[in-house]
């Protein structure tokens, strides 16, 4: 699909000029179109045929406003359910899914966001992970990676600006988008010079864990959960830093103890700690071991295991609990200067 949209004189590749291209090429008038939703990609080319694509459809859905989060009480995944968690080093059976599109209207701009699934693609992958990016954010990560890893990339052609009449909402325009971007995830993603690049994890993980960290020190507790655990999900399928795993682990700790969740909160702790195993001088160490004895004092569970492993951690270390931070303390101010 990409290689007769591009041959059609309005699309063109990624060059190696990257200075002088416009990452924010996404942009257009908010004249241009007047509706809220989203343009889904859909395998039926019966479903509203003058979007039609070869095959597969770009359909119209209107904005569902029933399932916003305000109205989640309940949010689940595999560690909530008690199966833990493994952490690999090499994002082997990974698959990228660009499921839909949308156009956000609220600026004075228009952007076609993409909404991209990570799934793994052996056994059953209960742990939602969903994003969504525009053009942009794609061109900036092509354009880091290009620049320190150049022979990575070679093959790739990325897409470039749309020229002529053909605007960014055209159906084609997305549709090859769409390829590419799914193209270019699945072709970098195993390289661990790629996937433990800063852009790498600006693109993945950062903006969620950003806001979430927000929304943890302004008590939004449900908004705040609901993107550490996409983040976290991320986090596991992408190879991310250990360290940078368990900060995420420790918020939601925080977040279930907030909540009064405290069976959820402990779950999450032990799976931090398993993390953690003897290294006495993370920081994490210390407040999620303390953490984890108050959550099974509540909870009636045997503490005095993890009693004797803090007074070990506190010789060892020479910091006593009570001058460590406190896990909510290191999960709001995580992303401080």
């Amino acid at each position: 699909m990409q290689s007769s949209v591009e041959s059609s004189g309005f699309f063109e590749t990624f060059n190696n000029d990257m200075d002088d291209f416009d990452l924010e090429d996404d942009d257009f008038p908010i004249g241009t179109i007047s509706f809220n939703g989203r343009l889904v990609i859909s395998g039926d080319p019966n479903v509203f045929p003058v979007l039609g694509t070869g095959g597969r459809g770009i359909v119209f859905v209107p904005e569902d406003k029933s399932t916003d989060c305000d109205g989640e009480d309940h949010i689940d995944d595999s560690i909530c359910r008690g199966y833990g968690m493994s952490v690999n080093t090499d994002p082997q059976n990974i698959k990228f899914d660009i499921i839909s599109t949308r156009i956000n209207e609220n600026q004075r701009k228009q952007h076609v966001f993409y909404t991209l699934m990570v799934l793994k693609t052996e056994g059953i992958d209960t742990d939602k992970a969903l994003i969504d990016r525009r053009y942009s954010d794609f061109a900036a990560l092509y354009k880091a990676l290009k620049k320190d890893h150049s022979k990575l990339l070679e093959g790739i052609n990325f897409p470039g600006k749309v020229f002529g009449q053909k605007s960014n909402l055209n159906p084609e325009v997305i549709e090859a988008r769409r390829c590419a971007f799914e193209s270019f995830l699945q072709k970098i993603h195993t390289h661990k010079e790629i996937f433990h690049h800063p852009a790498f994890r600006k693109f993945f993980y950062l903006p969620e864990l950003h806001e979430a960290t927000e929304h943890l020190k302004g008590g939004k507790l449900k908004h705040s959960l609901k993107l550490l655990l996409n983040s976290l999900h991320l986090q596991v399928k992408l190879c991310d830093q250990v360290r940078e795993i368990i900060a995420t682990l420790a918020a939601i700790v925080v977040v279930h103890d907030a909540q009064s969740k405290f069976e959820e909160a402990e779950r999450y702790a032990t799976v931090a700690l398993e993390l953690i195993k003897e290294d006495h001088f993370c920081s994490y160490l210390i407040p999620l071991l303390d953490a984890t004895i108050r959550l099974r004092c509540k909870l009636r569970k045997d503490k005095r295991t993890l009693e004797m492993h803090l007074a070990r951690v506190q010789r060892t270390s020479g910091i006593d609990v009570d001058c460590a931070f406190t896990l909510r303390e290191l999960a709001v101010t995580r992303f401080s200067v």
